[in-house]
C-alpha cells in the first residue's frame, strides 16, 4: 500500500520489484503478460490485434518462447534472464491492472468489504 492508503501495487512499486526484486517474480509478471495475449497470437508469436494486452509486437516472439520455458520449467541462461526482466519492466501499467483485478475478484470472492471500500474511495468498483 502507498502512502496515500491506495491499496494496491502502483506501476512505480512493480517496477521497482520487477528491476531489483527476485527472478521468480519476473518469470510470474512473463506468464502473465503471455497469459494476457490471445491463442492465436501465442500461436504465431506475434502481435495480431492493437488491444494493448499482452505482448508488443517487438516482444511477441521472445517473450512468448521465454514465457514457454518458464512454463515448462526449463532452465533460462542468464542472458535469457535479463532479457526477461528487461521486457516485463516495460509492462508494468498492464501488470498493475492485472494485479490490481485480481486482488478486485479475491475481495468479492472472500467478502473483503474494507479492500473494496478502500477501493472505493480511489473511484475503483468493478473489475
Amino acid at each position: 500500500m502507498s502512502g496515500n492508503n491506495y491499496p494496491f501495487a502502483t506501476k512505480k512499486q512493480i517496477k521497482i520489484r520487477l528491476e531489483e526484486g527476485d527472478i521468480a517474480y519476473v518469470f510470474e509478471a512473463l506468464l502473465v503478460l503471455d497469459g494476457r495475449q490471445t491463442d492465436d497470437e501465442r500461436e504465431v508469436k506475434d502481435t495480431i490485434y492493437k488491444n494493448r494486452m499482452g505482448w508488443m509486437s517487438s516482444h511477441a516472439s521472445r517473450g512468448t518462447n521465454l514465457a514457454s520455458k518458464v512454463a515448462l520449467k526449463e532452465e533460462l541462461t542468464e542472458e535469457e534472464e535479463a532479457q526477461a526482466r528487461a521486457m516485463v519492466c516495460r509492462y508494468s501499467r498492464q501488470l498493475a491492472e492485472y494485479y490490481r483485478n485480481k486482488q478486485l475478484r479475491d475481495a468479492h470472492r472472500n467478502g473483503d468489504a474494507a479492500l473494496l471500500a478502500q477501493a472505493a474511495k480511489f473511484g475503483i468498483s468493478a473489475i
